[in-house]
């Protein structure tokens, strides 16, 4: 192991104490509160060539509907129009949501 003769030995270095409200803030306010349900939102799209597609978001919030809405907030961004190659939204009452359950491979 290669040791610099510049820097104390890491035995030696104090391990940074880390609060919970430094966690909280590294970790955005959205992720990070305990209050909040977790939702899949699954979003309905027509590809360019007239497949049938989805788009599915996780969302953090305390009932499905704001999870609802959040999705669909995000579903306007660029960022989700790209990731879906430019797939058309159906119209909103075909969006389903549900609770999120932890993959079997988790």
């Amino acid at each position: 192991m290669f040791a610099s003769v510049l820097a104390p030995p890491p035995a030696s270095v104090p391990a940074p104490r880390i609060s919970r409200a430094d966690r909280q803030a590294s970790h955005g306010a959205a992720w990070t509160s305990g209050t909040d349900s977790l939702w899949y939102v699954t979003v309905p799209v027509t590809l360019p060539d007239g497949r049938p597609g989805t788009q599915t978001f996780v969302e953090r919030a305390d009932t499905c509907d704001q999870a609802r809405e959040a999705a669909l907030c995000k579903a306007d961004t660029p960022d989700a129009l790209r990731r879906r190659r430019n797939a058309l939204i159906l119209p909103t009452d075909q969006v389903r949501t549900e609770p999120w359950q932890r993959p079997g491979w988790w």
